[in-house]
């Protein structure tokens, strides 16, 4: 905390232009800048390949902000006239976690188990602390808010107002921490949904692969030269990326913002009115048994010593 509180004197500090932390921190960055460039130089930094180039995703999600999750294949199933072989039939997977996803060929490629291991960890990671709210937080809560009665009856009684807390139920730690559980379970609620559009999606695909396979034996039809299925499958992905260019171009035109903010959404907010509905409505009863709380540990009520002796042993 010391260094912590050193730093904040230092920037604010430096923000006078003739302080002599303004020409330090200057000194600072420009020594950075100047190793920076020297390790460009030494190891220059490799490109990745061009977003236009990357392959398209297997699925694109076509459902507006806000709406339940849907998606569609993006450029699949592939025509005949753009592979050579047979059609395959993508085969289904699932997870520990029941999250499902198509094995299209083998070996399983590389940026798809990284996809799945990190949606995997996410989820694991949500449930995680999903379960730490209502194990820790929930009674820690619930203490800070004694604590703060007690500290406001002290403060009360001597006739300090200076560290005085706001009254009101939806000010406590415990209904901060209502909230805090209902975020994290409409998270997992929000992975739940997409994971069953997905999942519905992918069910969509395989249907219409083996409608084609069978389709495809039935008509005899033989294998495709090489060349004409390179040429065939590069038209099949310019056109997605010139749509792509496309949407993109008039999505900047519009001046329309892909990120919206989850904490406005209307269903969040509607959550969030309800919980504090519930909370105005159950507060009687919670205050109640911290005002009690409040009187034992000043001695005002029967057996109140050994309550507080109770009561400082867990402090």
């Amino acid at each position: 905390m010391t260094a912590g509180y050193k730093f904040l004197t230092l920037l604010a500090k430096g923000q006078i232009e003739k302080s002599p932390e303004h020409s330090e921190i200057l000194r600072h960055l420009q020594k950075r800048n100047e190793t920076a460039d020297f390790s460009r130089l030494i190891q220059p930094h490799k490109k990745g390949p061009s977003k236009q180039w990357r392959n398209p995703p297997l699925l694109t999600k076509v459902s507006a902000p806000g709406e339940f999750p849907k998606y569609e294949p993006t450029v699949r199933p592939l025509p005949k006239t753009a592979f050579v072989g047979e059609r395959k039939v993508p085969v289904f997977g699932h997870t520990a976690e029941l999250m499902s996803f198509l094995r299209i060929k083998k070996p399983q490629p590389e940026n798809l188990s990284r996809s799945l291991g990190a949606k995997t960890a996410r989820f694991r990671e949500t449930i995680h602390t999903t379960k730490r709210v209502d194990t820790e937080l929930f009674s820690a809560a619930a203490s800070e808010d004694l604590w703060d009665g007690i500290m406001h009856r002290l403060l009360h009684a001597n006739g300090d107002t200076v560290g005085e807390r706001r009254d009101g139920p939806l000010e406590s730690f415990y209904f901060s921490t209502t909230l805090t559980k209902a975020w994290w379970e409409m998270k997992l609620l929000r992975i739940n949904e997409d994971w069953m559009a997905r999942s519905e999606a992918q069910s969509k695909l395989v249907e219409q692969e083996r409608t084609l396979t069978q389709e495809e034996k039935q008509s005899g039809v033989g294998p495709t030269d090489p060349k004409v299925a390179k040429e065939n499958l590069h038209q099949i992905l310019a056109e997605y990326r010139r749509k792509q260019t496309e949407l993109e171009r008039e999505t900047e035109e519009n001046g329309t913002n892909p990120f919206q903010d989850p904490f406005w959404s209307p269903r969040w907010l509607k959550k969030v009115e309800k919980l504090e509905i519930e909370e105005l409505e159950q507060n009687g009863k919670r205050q109640g048994r911290q005002n009690k709380k409040i009187r034992e540990f000043f001695g005002e009520d029967e057996h109140a010593e050994s309550r507080r002796r109770n009561f400082h042993e867990k402090w």
